[in-house]
């Protein structure tokens, strides 16, 4: 049997099909609406099956992947029986052919219809993610309602500890006009001694407190502008001499002049800040280091301590909000555990990471990562003014 012969049985053989070009009197304006019309509606069906493949190629096949193909089947056979025929019988009475067709497009209706259990399966997914969404959405207030109660209860903490400072600061300097002996006079400066030093201690964790909960409440704008990085970390390291002079530790630093970058300048200092400070807290002897290390268009600071290092078991949290590396006991005057776990999540708020190196007994670097932030020298402007935006 030859194409032709396949053809003329497609359309009739000896009973010889009518075409719908005749089936409709040859009524020749309705016929080409009609043509028009089926070609336009069978368009979108292809036009949104080529969606469907194209999303369908790009993700895992699931099972509710597996149903929505089985659906997508259907569709396409609806359109090529519903609509591509329609133009086809216009000028060949394929009817043979059309219900071969609707053969393969009965087969997959009634296999889908059968088995119910893939469309539940797709309703189960759609489900699933209104939960996820619903309980994202409470996460988030949670999240919300979790630091407003830490502003607020920093906030009202943190007024009478100033005032505890300065009564004690006064208290210290009259110590000299009470009728004491040196050696009283000398015990109650060590008491003020310490009630300042604990009152300083208190408020800088309140501090911490304020910045995590800013943080987590998604409440940091970032205002990025060009700046001379030698100029911040320069600033930084200054205002933390006077620590390291405290615990006779040398502080150095070593950044390449001229280095200008783009990026938040606020956000960058406590960046440095929080891990010099985080340097400075735990060694005892020896020193910091502040390097400044450009790769192209990337910056990294590296902030290396000889402190007493950090187990390999803890390196992998030691960015957990929290966590404290040898203060099982909740030591408070050694923190709260958020220090690195802030720094983290302001060096992803400027589009790097931080990354952490170390050896027990050999001290750990600390590495801020920020691609890409290398800007023109004209556009720089003083670290000063930098700093004190945002």
């Amino acid at each position: 049997m030859g194409i032709s012969d396949l053809m003329a049985w497609f359309a009739g053989g000896s009973q010889r099909y009518m075409t719908l070009y005749h089936c409709m009197n040859q009524d020749l304006p309705w016929v080409i609406l009609t043509v028009a019309l089926d070609l336009a509606v069978a368009s979108g069906y292809a036009l949104i099956a080529l969606h469907w493949w194209r999303e369908q190629r790009n993700s895992s096949m699931t099972v509710a992947q597996h149903a929505l193909k089985n659906m997508k089947n259907i569709f396409v056979f609806c359109g090529i029986c519903g609509y591509l025929f329609i133009p086809i019988k216009m000028v060949w009475p394929a009817w043979r052919l059309y219900d071969l067709f609707l053969a393969v497009l009965a087969f997959y209706t009634w296999r889908y219809a059968w088995n119910a259990r893939e469309l539940k399966v797709i309703y189960h997914e759609l489900t699933r993610t209104e939960r996820l969404v619903h309980q994202l959405d409470e996460e988030r207030a949670e999240s919300r309602r979790k630091s407003l109660f830490l502003n607020s209860i920093s906030h009202d903490l943190r007024t009478p500890l100033n005032g505890l400072m300065l009564q004690a600061q006064l208290a210290e300097m009259e110590l000299g006009d009470l009728p004491l002996s040196a050696e009283q006079v000398a015990g109650q400066r060590e008491a003020l001694t310490v009630i300042r030093s604990n009152a300083k201690a208190v408020a800088a964790l309140l501090d911490r407190l304020l910045e995590y909960g800013r943080v987590e409440g998604g409440e940091e704008s970032f205002h990025p502008i060009a700046f001379d990085l030698d100029d911040l970390v320069n600033g930084v390291v200054g205002r933390f001499r006077a620590v390291a002079g405290e615990k006779r530790l040398t502080l150095e630093v070593s950044s390449p002049p001229g280095l200008s970058v783009y990026t938040d300048a606020t956000i960058l200092e406590r960046i440095v800040s929080n891990l010099v400070d985080n340097a400075l807290k735990f060694t005892h002897a020896g020193g910091v280091r502040l390097d400044v290390e450009r790769t192209g268009d990337s910056v990294a600071i590296h902030v290396a301590d000889m402190g007493p290092g950090i187990a390999p078991e803890h390196l992998g949290r030691i960015f957990d909000d929290f966590f404290q590396v040898g203060n099982d006991e909740r030591d408070r005057t050694k923190g709260f555990g958020l220090g690195l776990a802030i720094t983290r999540r302001l060096a992803r708020q400027l589009g790097g990471d931080v990354g952490v190196s170390s050896r027990v007994g050999s001290g750990s670097r600390f590495t801020v990562v920020l691609p890409g932030v290398v800007a023109r020298r004209d556009a720089v402007v003083p670290a000063e003014a930098a700093a004190g935006r945002g």
